[in-house]
């Protein structure tokens, strides 16, 4: 197993943002960032969306925080698509 890292970037306030690293393991040759991120996010409706208003319809969360970029490294520091 390898291990590469998710990082995403979470909104903690409207002002305010936080990054977190997550640890991924894959198995060679199977890794997207795209499958990585998937999976530790979840894509919820948003309860404030209303037509004509600039707003998203959907949100991406990641523990009750709204997810606003992702990106992802291995463990020397390199950029992974």
């Amino acid at each position: 197993m390898k291990v590469v890292f998710l990082f995403l970037g979470l909104l903690s306030a409207d002002t305010v943002y936080e990054v977190v690293k997550i640890p991924v393991s894959y198995k060679a040759k199977e890794f997207s960032c795209s499958q990585a991120f998937n999976n530790n996010v979840e894509i919820v409706k948003n309860k404030n969306y209303k037509p004509n208003e600039n707003r998203p319809m959907d949100l991406t969360i990641y523990k009750n925080k709204v997810v606003f970029v992702h990106w992802c490294k291995d463990k020397d520091g390199n950029f992974i698509p």
